[in-house]
Parts: C-alpha cells; structure tokens; sequence
C-alpha cells in the first residue's frame, strides 16, 4: 500500500512524556516508594482508501509506587463512511500491573503480569505458517543456552515478512513439537513511526483481534494474548545485540511439555551414565 493512499492525521495530548520521566523518577529514587499517576489521550483520524474514516481516541492512566507500574487504558474506534454516517463503533478497556525497569530479550515470550488468559474468536493455532504443537523436522536443530528445555532450528517460511532477515524455530527436545516461532530483523522496521502506530503492531492486532498491551513503560514491547494459552510478543526496537525488531509467538502449555521432555531425557541420561560406569567397573575388576 503506497503512502499517498492513505492520509494520518494524529494528535497526542501534552504529557505523554511527561509520564516516562515521572515514573523514571520514581523508579531511581534512592530507597523511598512515590506513588505517581499521570492521564493523558490521544486521538487519530485515518482517511481510507475506500473514502470511509476511522477515528479512535485512547484514554490512558499510568501510576507507580516505585516499584510496580499499573497501566489503564480506554480505546474508542469509530468508522464513518464518506457521508459522515457511524459504521461501526468499538471500545475496548484493560488494566495490568508490571514491574518498573527494562525487559530483555530472555523475557520476550513470558506473559505480562496483570495479563489473563482469554479465549478468542481469531486462530491462534500458528505463527508464520507454523502450528503450535506439529512436529517439526530438521536435521539442523541446536541447543540455546537461553532456553534450556528446547531445541532451535532456522526455517524460512512460505511466505515472509518485509524487512525481516531471519526465522527460527523452538521444538520440544524429544518429540520436536512445535513451542515457539521468532521472526528477526536487524534494522528497526518501520522505525519512522510513532511506536503504537508501527504497522507491525496493528497487523497482530487485526490478525489475532486482540489489543497490544505495553510490556515496558521506557521501550516499545507489546504483547498480544491470542487465545488458547498463546502469546505473541513484539519488541520493535532494541530487541538484543543481534537484532532491532523482534516478533515472537508460544504456546503456554507446550513450554510445560518441554520441560518435562527435558526432565525425561536427562533422568535417561543419568542412568544410561550410571550403567555405562558400572559396566566399566566390572570388567576392569574381571582384568585384576
């Protein structure tokens, strides 16, 4: 879709800012818990291809007792057709609580605090053309040290995503089954935008009809719960050394399967160790 399709007029409320440098503060005050709230709104009107109009206007109210932030946020969409007439009217309301400071790479695929999990209408069953739990063969598959009870490969998917380099793969150690899917870039995409408007984060939002919800007050982190015990996370900037923009999906409950397929191994492990030892005892006490 070019640009000049499409016309943004956008307009934020004094003291978005504000709220990062209060909450900042509060967070590095030597030793002593400030309670900070700050409000602020934003409203955006999109003109359409198709001569329709949609308007939304968020609400949002950050607090923090230093060491916890609390987030709420009211989001109204409106859509008008040329004549002005109301298409269609939608609302959507969330509060969570997370902790103050930065999240890593490591953290990506872990659910906010604050966030339940909900059934939802979209498929969550797969990710860049992956299902969630479907096994998965490789002759490549490595181990990460960041994540102990799983098995990486690289894939490319059938079809991929503008401006992303790489894609890999997390299975289950024993059965292979499908856990996590990561798409990566190295350079930010779509680093132009305002964080909340990177069209990566509207795409999941329409893909899974779902919100994104902030995991970081000082960086753009979203994540999406799709449904089903799934996730999916964006870090749109900063992800790691490697990469800028990271988009990750799991599944809850496979994660749980992994870590006992881990288990299983390593106790085979152990005894197949113990056996191999005692069978070298014997026959070096046969060779005395």
């Amino acid at each position: 879709m070019k640009n000049d399709n499409r016309k943004t007029i956008t307009g934020t409320v004094a003291g978005v800012l504000v709220v990062t440098a209060l909450i900042g503060f509060a967070a590095t005050t030597g030793g002593e818990k400030k309670d900070v709230s700050q409000k602020s709104s934003e409203a955006a009107v999109v003109t359409n291809e198709n001569g329709s109009v949609s308007r939304s206007f968020t609400e949002s109210t950050v607090s923090t007792n230093g060491s916890m932030v609390t987030e709420h946020r009211r989001e109204t969409r409106t859509t008008l057709d040329a004549d002005g007439n109301v298409l269609a009217t939608t609302t959507s309301e969330y509060a969570q609580t997370y902790p103050v400071g930065d999240t890593g790479m490591a953290s990506l695929a872990s659910r906010p605090l604050g966030v339940a999990s909900c059934e939802q209408a979209a498929d969550a069953d797969s990710f860049m053309g992956l299902k969630f739990g479907a096994e998965f063969t490789s002759t490549n598959f490595v181990s990460d040290a960041d994540e102990p009870t799983l098995l990486r490969a690289q894939f490319t998917p059938k079809k991929t995503l503008a401006g992303f380099d790489d894609y890999y793969v997390y299975v289950t150690p024993k059965t292979h089954k499908v856990v996590k899917v990561y798409a990566c870039a190295k350079e930010a995409v779509d680093a132009g935008s305002r964080w909340r408007r990177n069209y990566l984060i509207e795409a999941l939002e329409k893909r899974y009809r779902t919100w994104a919800r902030p995991r970081s007050w000082c960086r753009p982190v979203y994540t999406f719960d799709i449904g089903s015990g799934r996730y999916v996370t964006a870090c749109l900037s900063g992800s790691s050394r490697d990469y800028e923009t990271v988009l990750v999906a799991w599944d809850d409950s496979l994660l749980a399967t992994a870590a006992d397929e881990a288990e299983e191994l390593r106790q085979a492990a152990r005894k197949s160790a113990a056996e191999r030892r005692s069978r070298r005892v014997n026959d070096t006490v046969d060779a005395f």
